[in-house]
């Protein structure tokens, strides 16, 4: 029986025996009210929904409604039935319908452990409905409509968002991982499935960001989308990031009084909650043998006797292109030049998805420039450009990292393989003198620390990352942060029905 629906019975229940307390006091005293509560009793009786309901259910309230009804009212037989009735629902399983909203395919990750959770749970229904999303023009304009239900695998058992609707689906709990609904300038998911238009009296919904962030440095930006302030809940990936969160939401109440008043009715007190992210999950269990290559791929990643060179991936966000714009591409370009000097290297560039259409809208000037550096990418013999929609084959594929804050830095770390903070607008210092720590480097890997350019020189940490012998050990994985965010989201419906 679904939870919300045994919620509303025993509620119901508890009005009935109430009420029969009512009906033995007046029952000779007073026939107009007398008649009037048990009117309201047949209504409450007939608006319960017994299409869950048990044959020896059925037959326990197909017995009270005659027993209210008799020329003769008992109340002490009643109050036996509707007890034997409330026991009997009491004991029911409660079920819970679960709903996610991924709208790119490339971000399932970060609802997959959640996922997973919910399948493992027999008293869980869990439907994945894939939502469209739009390019927007430089007048904010909605323009070409993208839909990639089509990427996501068999096994996952989507619905189509064209086929179906929300509150005809009526989940307990919502999933989202967009945040911006119609505030981002490059693209927006349809408004019908902007946040204000899923939140709901009896339902929760819950934003679990697409992305985690590299957080220990005070310069690193944290924003809020918009999809926060409606959100019952917003799973943040550690402590550090809640309270950013919880200080950016209160510089918004003390900026704008319109706004303060929208914060402060979807404040539950208790908005914020630390539980990690999925996308953890996917990468401490990233296996290679589960990410084959394609052929393209492997000529650039093998030498001709079937070696594997050394693989350095190379990342690229939206937030250090706009800050350091031109000397970003320059930093891209001089790595590129490095690699096309050492055959015994290769590299996989991956920029952010929506670096191009950014570029359109923000900085066209640049556009030629980026526009070569990836044609060069592209037709070198040991350069890969990563513009698929998976991530993790690029993840698991390489040795070690570069790039600047972002998720991917955040995420890499946790691969126990050497991952490198760059330095942007810095001349960068390809040669290896050989002067550095390298037990304190490789404690620094193993601990998943990131290592930063500017206190070894890149050369240093290049070729200290081709000396790095990562523990291949299985490292023992405990409650994964999906099933935790799973647990806690179903408390939440449980307390929100109650």
């Amino acid at each position: 029986m679904r939870a919300k629906d045994k919620q509303k019975i025993l509620k119901t229940v508890d009005k009935l025996v109430e009420y029969n307390e009512t009906l033995r006091k007046f029952r000779g005293s007073s026939k107009y009210l007398f008649d009037k509560i048990l009117r309201e009793c047949n209504k409450l009786v007939d608006e319960i929904d017994i299409s869950d309901c048990s044959f020896e259910e059925h037959e326990a309230l197909g017995e009270y409604k005659k027993l209210i009804n008799s020329p003769e009212y008992d109340a002490d037989l009643v109050k036996k039935v509707l007890d034997v009735f409330f026991q009997q629902i009491q004991e029911e399983n409660e079920t819970y319908r679960v709903l996610f909203l991924p709208y790119k395919y490339s971000m399932w990750d970060s609802f997959e452990s959640i996922f997973e959770a919910a399948k493992e749970d027999e008293n869980c229904e869990a439907y994945v409905m894939p939502i469209p999303y739009y390019d927007k023009d430089q007048e904010d304009n909605l323009t070409e409509i993208h839909d990639e239900s089509g990427s996501y695998p068999d096994d996952i058992g989507i619905i189509s968002w064209q086929d179906n609707q929300v509150d005809e689906i009526d989940p307990d709990v919502i999933f989202i991982h967009n945040p911006y609904d119609g505030n981002n300038r490059v693209t927006s998911i349809h408004p019908k499935y902007y946040t204000n238009k899923l939140v709901c009296k009896d339902r929760v919904v819950i934003y679990v960001p697409y992305y985690v962030s590299y957080t220990e440095d005070k310069e690193v930006m944290v924003t809020m989308g918009g999809a926060e302030f409606y959100a019952d809940y917003v799973i943040t990936q550690s402590e550090q990031y809640k309270k950013r969160f919880e200080q950016l939401m209160d510089d918004y109440k003390k900026k704008d009084d319109e706004l303060n008043d929208l914060i402060v009715s979807y404040d539950n007190g208790n908005k914020f909650i630390v539980l990690g992210n999925p996308k953890y999950d996917k990468i401490r269990s990233l296996n290679k043998y589960e990410y084959p290559l394609r052929d393209d791929w492997k000529e650039k990643l093998f030498d001709e006797s079937g070696n594997r060179k050394f693989t350095m991936m190379l990342d690229t966000t939206i937030e250090i292109l706009l800050k350091k714009r031109k000397v970003l591409l320059d930093k891209i370009g001089d790595i590129i030049d490095f690699v096309e000097n050492h055959n015994d290297l290769s590299l996989i560039w991956r920029p952010h998805p929506l670096i191009k259409p950014t570029l359109v809208n923000s900085c066209p000037e640049l556009l030629t420039t980026y526009n070569g550096l990836v044609n060069r990418c592209k037709n070198l013999d040991n350069c890969i450009f990563d513009d698929t929609n998976d991530m993790h084959t690029a993840m698991a594929w390489s040795d070690a990292f570069m790039g600047k804050y972002g998720s991917m830095i955040e995420l890499y770390r946790v691969t126990k393989k050497p991952t490198i903070m760059l330095e942007i607008g810095e001349k960068t210092n390809f040669e290896s003198n050989g002067i550095y720590d390298e037990e304190g480097l490789k404690t620094k890997v193993s601990d998943c620390q990131v290592t930063r350019e500017k206190d070894y020189g890149l050369g240093n940490l290049i070729d200290f990352s081709m000396k790095y012998q990562r523990d291949e050990a299985e490292d023992k994985i405990g409650q994964t942060d999906g099933k935790k965010i799973y647990n806690f989201a179903i408390k939440a419906a449980e307390m929100k029905m109650n």
